[in-house]
């Protein structure tokens, strides 16, 4: 929003809410309704239901955040979560259980979403 004023014009708050993280749609197979990746980019399955696009974005711009802020991070072997080192491919990482990684714990409270809801059906 622009106001004119004595020096001019000055710059307000926006009313319309903005955002620049990608989201891309691509299949990701069973069971995986989102990723996201180390450059803030957000993959949706491109098999999961439009209605719950928003759900699946809120809880991948929870690990977005996450990285962003230095807690989260991982490369092709490991998970890194506040100072522990996870495999990545361990049935541990790969379970994506909130009981058993705090990074989905946080990601899970924050946005609302649930583990293992079966009414995405993906």
């Amino acid at each position: 929003m622009i106001k004119l004023n004595s020096k001019g014009f000055a710059m307000g708050p926006s009313p319309y809410q903005t955002t620049n993280t990608p989201i891309y749609q691509r299949d990701l197979g069973p069971g995986v309704l989102g990723e996201s990746l180390r450059n803030g980019v957000i993959i949706l399955n491109e098999k999961l239901d439009p209605k719950f696009h928003n759900e699946v974005k809120g809880h991948e711009e929870v690990h977005v955040a996450q990285m962003k802020s230095g807690e989260l991070d991982y490369d092709d072997n490991y998970v890194y979560w506040r100072g522990e080192t996870i495999p990545k491919h361990s049935a541990r990482a790969l379970s994506g259980d909130p009981k058993k990684l705090g990074y989905e714990a946080q990601a899970y409270q924050l946005s609302g979403t649930k583990y293992k809801d079966t009414k995405y059906n993906v």
